[in-house]
């Protein structure tokens, strides 16, 4: 992930997966790595899938220090991410927010899957690097 604007109300970059642009990505600003208020801090996180929500999968980062439960998924604004990332195929720095979400997420889900309908999850290990 590579971080590209940081600014009062949001982090706003890109997402690459394989070598390859996938979508824009929003987050909360940095606030020293505050619960619910702000962006993890740059580093490399391994990742595990998580199919217990409405979306049907979703990536979960695992070892962010002093965190829990960040996640890689669906939305546009920063009101519905209390730490997350939220990725789109467009974004408006104006009022940091990503559009087309589900269009990005099905281009994540690919990348992964290799497949738009998956019908049994690979076995590779997923690892996230916030630049």
């Amino acid at each position: 992930m590579e971080r590209k604007t940081s600014a009062s109300a949001c982090t706003m970059g890109y997402l690459i997966a394989n070598g390859e642009v996938l979508c824009y990505t929003l987050e909360l600003p940095w606030k020293d790595n505050l619960n619910n208020v702000s962006c993890i801090p740059p580093g490399t996180y391994s990742g595990i899938l998580r199919y217990d929500k409405a979306d049907g999968w979703r990536i979960q980062l695992e070892n962010v220090p002093n965190r829990t439960g960040v996640q890689i998924h669906m939305g546009n604004y920063t009101r519905e991410i209390k730490g997350c990332v939220l990725v789109g195929t467009g974004a408006n720095v104006g009022n940091c927010s990503v559009q087309n979400s589900a269009l990005a997420y099905s281009r994540l889900k690919k990348a992964f899957y290799g497949t738009d309908t998956p019908n049994r999850t690979p076995n590779k290990p997923i690892t996230v690097t916030f630049k």
